[in-house]
């Protein structure tokens, strides 16, 4: 009598999923300290991490969506245009700011992403430089 094993996903799709979902955390923890950053910033009242992270988390999910299925059917820009609509609604909504504020909230992420992204260059090619040799190689 045969025997009926129960489906798996197999090794390498599960070691794809436990990446991926690595990946997003970090990502997620990256967009949030930005994004704090820049509402500590801006909107000038203490602004939580968690507000943050709630911004990274369920934008990430709406703006992709919305551009993802809306694109076809509105056309890319209107998609983009949406996808940041929904993003100021969502800053609008965690800091408790007015539009001004949330378009600045969203200026001051996109230049402290900078920066932050420059000084991580100059440490990774700085650390690439300083890297002891090994001897004989």
């Amino acid at each position: 009598m045969e025997q009926l094993a129960a489906p798996s996903l197999g090794t390498g799709t599960v070691a794809i999923l436990i990446g991926f979902l690595i990946v997003f955390v970090i990502y997620l923890l990256i967009i949030g300290f930005v994004l704090w950053v820049a509402g500590e910033i801006v909107v000038g009242r203490r602004v939580t991490f968690g507000e943050s992270l709630g911004i990274a988390s369920v934008g990430t999910f709406l703006v992709g969506a919305a551009i993802v299925f809306l694109s076809p059917i509105i056309g890319l820009f209107g998609g983009l245009l949406l996808g940041f609509v929904i993003f100021l609604l969502l800053v609008k909504h965690y800091f408790k700011t007015g539009w001004l504020g949330a378009i600045g909230v969203s200026i001051m992420a996109v230049i402290v992403g900078i920066v932050i992204i420059f000084i991580l260059g100059a440490l990774a090619l700085g650390a690439l430089f300083a890297l002891p040799r090994i001897p004989g190689l």
